[in-house]
């Protein structure tokens, strides 16, 4: 295990991972990422706090770094537990080696990239002017890193062709996609009904 590698080299770690087939290192990987991410809202809640109305209790949740930092780990590490179990059962509908192992190991080496370039952009973000342009910028090579990653990984850890994995990852994408959708949906749905009335005109 090398979480340098697991960073900015992540398919060669995922052929030491694969061969060690240890549960404990992906977890501990997710642990990583929680923290990283934690880290990352706290401080884009601090260097946006001020800017946020705090009228409304949704308001109020998003400018708080400790409630940012908490729910960002408890996103990334249980989200990563649970989404590891559901990739299982989507590589497992589609007819391939597929375990609880598997699903983690590819959903925590995703992870990884991302949320070190999360951590980027959030430090970054507190540059005036210039800073979220260039951390935008450097995030992006990370994200399509950890995009990469999500597809290397479907293939080595649950075994299968090419043709199988991008079907894997398309499926999983999508449903991802529509829950971000739901969530962010009933987000602002809470969002839109605690902002306060117009008075109506006489």
């Amino acid at each position: 295990m090398s979480i340098v590698e697991a960073f900015w080299k992540p398919q060669e770690d995922i052929e030491e991972v694969k061969k060690e087939g240890n549960l404990s290192t992906p977890i501990i990987y997710l642990l990583i990422a929680g923290i990283l991410t934690a880290i990352s809202l706290a401080i884009l809640s601090y260097s946006v706090g001020g800017t946020i109305s705090s009228e409304t209790k949704l308001a109020q949740l998003l400018s708080n770094p400790g409630i940012a930092a908490a729910g960002g780990f408890l996103i990334v590490f249980v989200g990563g537990l649970l989404g590891g179990l559901y990739y299982m059962l989507v590589m497992r509908a589609l007819k391939t080696e597929s375990d609880y192992f598997a699903g983690v190991a590819t959903i925590a080496h995703t992870a990884m990239p991302a949320s070190l370039g999360f951590l980027i952009l959030s430090v970054l973000s507190l540059i005036p002017m210039v800073g979220i342009t260039i951390g935008v910028v450097i995030s992006l090579i990370f994200f399509a890193l950890s995009a990469g990653t999500l597809y290397n990984a479907t293939r080595e850890f649950f075994e299968t062709d090419m043709v199988t994995a991008l079907v894997g990852v398309s499926a999983f994408a999508l449903s991802m996609i529509v829950v971000i959708y739901l969530f962010t949906f009933s987000m602002m749905t809470t969002f839109m009904t605690s902002l306060p009335t117009m008075p109506s005109m006489p």
